[in-house]
């Protein structure tokens, strides 16, 4: 086999000037991914305290409900019923906010083990570029 040494020579420049821009490219994808994993653990930790305290005002509503009910002396298995179904609810949404959170950060964390499979992919291909002179 005959190789044309001027094609070989412009296209290992091309490769040597490329380089630097993929390695750049590969550092900003992995800061870009920093900001994203950041960003989705605030995000996350947002959702948790908003849920914890709309549980924590719904339970205070439930207490103050259950109260006056019982303090009024009519029918107080209504207004445990009541009580333990305000709780319920309260748990339940909690749960369901835990899981979408849940969620969300695992698509963020997803995207961020895309971002650092193909940038190990560019490492790999930069390493045999180099191997291959």
């Amino acid at each position: 086999m005959i190789i044309d040494e001027e094609l070989f020579a412009t296209k290992l420049h091309r490769m040597r000037a490329s380089l630097p821009d993929e390695i750049r490219k590969a550092m900003e994808i992995q800061r870009e991914s920093e900001r994203y994993l950041r960003a989705a653990r605030e995000e996350a930790q947002r959702i948790v305290e908003e849920a914890k305290r709309e549980a924590e005002k719904i339970l205070e509503q439930a207490r103050h409900e259950a109260e006056r009910l019982v303090n009024e002396s009519l029918i107080v298995q209504q207004a445990e019923q009541k009580a333990r179904e305000i709780l319920q609810e309260a748990q339940q949404d909690s749960e369901t906010r835990r899981r979408e959170t849940d969620e969300y950060v695992r698509n963020v964390l997803n995207r961020l083990e895309r971002f650092a499979r193909r940038l190990l992919e560019i490492v790999e291909e930069g390493r045999q570029e180099l191997e291959n002179r």
